[in-house]
């Protein structure tokens, strides 16, 4: 895995030419690094509101230690899943 965690690379030159349509594409989630001159300068991330604070995703599941000692992982975990 990049350093880039599965966002889209996009180019200076296009964002500035594409703005309305990567804006589009962050509200729908989609992450970006912007490069100039073959190096990366930005990160362009979808902005959470406090309504979405709670949710979870895969990424942060798969952070998460397995050998915690926690007696009640599975539970926190299914609690986080379904609520």
């Amino acid at each position: 895995m990049n350093d880039f965690d599965g966002a889209e690379i996009v180019g200076i030159k296009e964002l500035h030419q594409n703005m309305k349509t990567i804006s589009d594409r962050a509200l729908q989630g989609v992450e970006f690094i912007v490069f100039k001159s073959s190096k990366p300068i930005f990160r362009i991330i979808p902005y959470r509101t406090k309504k979405e604070k709670g949710k979870y995703t895969l990424k942060d599941f798969l952070k998460l230690q397995t050998h915690t000692g926690d007696k009640n992982l599975s539970k926190n975990i299914d609690k986080i899943l379904y609520s």
